[in-house]
């Protein structure tokens, strides 16, 4: 439902142009929040064309426009068979895509891992995320032409089609990995990227429009991550609690492990408590000692209201789009 693109140089491939954008637009039909990374570097690396990161998965891809049937192993070139007989070796004096992805794989890993106390900083999990689990792939775009050789196996690197791959970025998972929204928006941020942006021109200041957003934030606390997007976070219900596995993770023994849960409805956020031990109140006047509790049923919100999960208050700052 949700996809942040980041690069850390633009493509100027149309054809690979044309892939990034069938990954977007399939990505957007998800109901999962997905972080696509593409044309960066890490460490000693060669440029890594992409990485896609999810709750509970990252994936490492190698990209490879063809339309002729490719030959190709762990070992030698890799060469494009033309109907001729003719055979063109892929991207000469480089190693051949096995190699490259196999080789970022390990300097993407050890990255992540060198830099893993940036990427948590602040947030509590039960345990470390095992780097080690990001899944390779060298991804033939359009598609992997018929009869193509490729020995390879299926691990640790698969060589597939777009299509499949794009299939395996929805089914796939990996038991190691959990991460938090706030460590997938941090780790282009700590590589340098920068953010691809739609950008609506107008012709006068009075034309411009804000952009629509709903934001949580902490009111003088370290409980949390200091603000969440609950626009961002991908899900109709985003769920606050002790648990790790909660959107809005508040690190105290007295909040409940599921303490509440907030979403739209209506035109309007809502919260609702879980029968939490320490209970959810709210302040509409944005005073934090005129606040009722939330008991039974659900309670509407607005623009600066105080809404306060035991120990921990957030103000809700709401910047609305237009009805139609």
């Amino acid at each position: 439902m949700s996809v942040e693109v980041w690069y850390g140089d633009s493509s100027h491939h149309e054809a690979e142009q044309h892939a990034l954008l069938e990954l977007y637009q399939y990505l957007h039909s998800q109901r999962e929040h997905f972080v696509l990374l593409h044309n960066f570097f890490v460490g000693q690396s060669s440029e890594i064309d992409l990485v896609v990161l999810k709750r509970d998965g990252v994936f490492l891809a190698e990209l490879k426009h063809v339309w002729d049937p490719i030959v190709g192993g762990r070992e030698g070139d890799w060469k494009a068979i033309r109907e001729d007989g003719e055979e063109v070796v892929l991207n000469p004096d480089r190693p051949n895509p096995f190699k490259q992805v196999q080789r970022n794989y390990y300097h993407w890993k050890d990255w992540c891992q060198a830099h893993a106390g940036e990427i948590g900083a602040g947030l509590v999990r039960p345990q470390p995320v095992d780097w080690a689990e990001a899944m390779t792939y060298i991804v033939l775009y359009p598609d992997l032409p018929a009869n193509s050789e490729i020995d390879i196996g299926d691990w640790p690197v698969q060589a597939v089609g777009l299509p499949v791959f794009l299939a395996a970025l929805a089914m796939r998972s990996a038991s190691k990995i959990a991460l938090l929204h706030q460590e997938m928006s941090r780790i282009p941020l700590l590589i340098g990227l920068e953010r691809l942006q739609a950008v609506r021109s107008t012709r006068k200041l009075s034309e411009w429009e804000p952009v629509p957003f709903a934001v949580l934030v902490a009111r003088g606390h370290t409980l949390s991550t200091p603000l969440l997007r609950l626009d961002e976070v991908g899900r109709d219900v985003i769920t606050i609690g002790r648990e790790p596995e909660n959107d809005l993770l508040i690190g105290d023994p007295t909040v409940s492990r599921h303490h509440a849960e907030m979403c739209r409805r209506d035109g309007c956020w809502v919260v609702r408590d879980l029968d939490s031990t320490r209970g959810t109140f709210v302040s509409y006047g944005g005073i934090p000692g005129e606040e009722s509790q939330v008991e039974d049923g659900e309670f509407a919100l607005q623009n600066n209201s105080i809404v306060r999960f035991g120990p921990a208050a957030y103000t809700l700052l709401l910047q609305e789009g237009e009805e139609s």
